[in-house]
């Protein structure tokens, strides 16, 4: 079956519909799916968008959901427990992978499954909302435009509160303290660590709103 169609799994959402309707603005048209029928019809139905309904915990009806998709957007969090499964259908149907989790044992397993990838003809980019890739993008530009900066602080602000998915992924990683990328890697530091070094922080040069 030849692939011709890209997907939006989860929908039905809080940052699933919101992407959903954005789509819909530009003028695209995704396949709209979720393991909830009723929730992603009710979706699909308001934007005239087609939809399917299948779980990830069943691996055979996943990788028929996908056989004919060329890219699927991974919204249904928690990453931790939904990403493995989508995954792995990708990789069994060579269709490209994304999502926006902002989970970094998530980032790091699918980094580590590489040369599968590269195996299977497919991308694996996790992390593409916004606080991930287009920041990581947009602190190369900067790097680039101003090669002799010797430091650089991002900082956004949003206004549109906390979806649950995020809340619940902020709590299950309450206890495993905050990370921080040094010459490449990524180390484990404890929590508000700078602050217990009673160390401050340098102005912020860039807001985003």
């Amino acid at each position: 079956m030849s692939k011709q169609y890209w997907m939006i799994y989860g929908a039905n959402g809080f940052t699933g519909e919101l992407i959903a309707r954005q789509a819909k603005a530009l003028g695209m048209t995704p396949v709209l799916a979720g393991r909830s029928a009723s929730k992603v019809e009710s979706v699909a139905d308001d934007l005239g968008l087609p939809s399917r309904c299948f779980s990830l915990d069943d691996p055979e009806a996943t990788e028929s959901a996908l056989s004919d998709i060329i890219v699927v957007l991974h919204c249904a969090g928690p990453f931790s427990a939904t990403s493995r499964p989508m995954v792995d259908a990708c990789l069994k149907t060579g269709t490209h992978y994304l999502d926006i989790t902002g989970e970094i044992p998530v980032l790091q397993s699918i980094h580590d499954r590489d040369q599968e990838a590269k195996t299977a003809g497919c991308m694996l980019m996790p992390g593409v909302g916004f606080d991930i890739v287009p920041t990581d993008c947009l602190a190369a530009t900067l790097a680039q435009k101003m090669p002799d900066a010797k430091g650089l602080e991002l900082a956004f602000c949003g206004e549109g509160g906390t979806s649950p998915g995020t809340v619940k992924t902020m709590i299950e990683m309450l206890s495993d303290g905050g990370r921080v990328r040094r010459e490449g890697e990524i180390q484990e530091v404890p929590a508000a660590y700078r602050g217990c070094r009673k160390t401050y922080y340098k102005p912020v040069i860039c807001i985003f709103k």
